[in-house]
């Protein structure tokens, strides 16, 4: 009697550890990557002047290992966010291209603003969500091209 019981606790065991796969069990983890880059107008009356301060956020979340993550995306992503911040002393208009960056330099994204915006002095614009990536801003990060700055009333 007692090696049977000795027995069904054995396979009782295997169950368990089999049953939990090895210890592998999702994880999920949220990094967030921040950049900022400023607005320096290149024509007429802006052009030398820092205008404004482009604030990039990205809550990028992994997970790990993928095999245990059956409901987890194809992919790790994370959602790009954008405030603009005036540092002009004067109303500016600004059209924009964010873009972001591999590790080698490469654009794999971009955001262009082609209708434009304008931003009073101390203003700060949400702009909010500009774009979902698989590529982590802290990887390449981001660059910021203007194709408009200028004062207006």
């Amino acid at each position: 009697m007692w090696t049977r019981s000795l027995g069904l606790a054995a396979i009782a065991i295997v169950l368990v550890v089999v049953g939990c796969g090895g210890g592998s069990e999702c994880k999920v983890a949220d990094v967030q990557y921040t950049k900022s880059l400023n607005a320096v107008g290149y024509a007429g009356a802006t052009q030398g002047v820092t205008v404004a301060r482009f604030d990039l956020t990205q809550d990028f979340i992994t997970h790990t290992p993928y095999e245990a993550c059956a409901q987890g995306p194809l992919s790790d992503a994370g959602n790009v966010t954008l405030k603009i911040t005036s540092l002009a002393s004067a109303p500016v208009f600004m059209k924009y291209d964010v873009q972001g960056l591999n590790a080698a330099g490469t654009p794999v994204w971009s955001h262009a603003d082609t209708i434009g915006v304008r931003i009073a002095p101390n203003q700060t614009l949400d702009v909010g969500t500009i774009f979902t990536s698989t590529q982590p801003l802290g990887t390449g990060g981001a660059r910021l091209q203007l194709q408009a700055a200028e004062y207006v009333p």
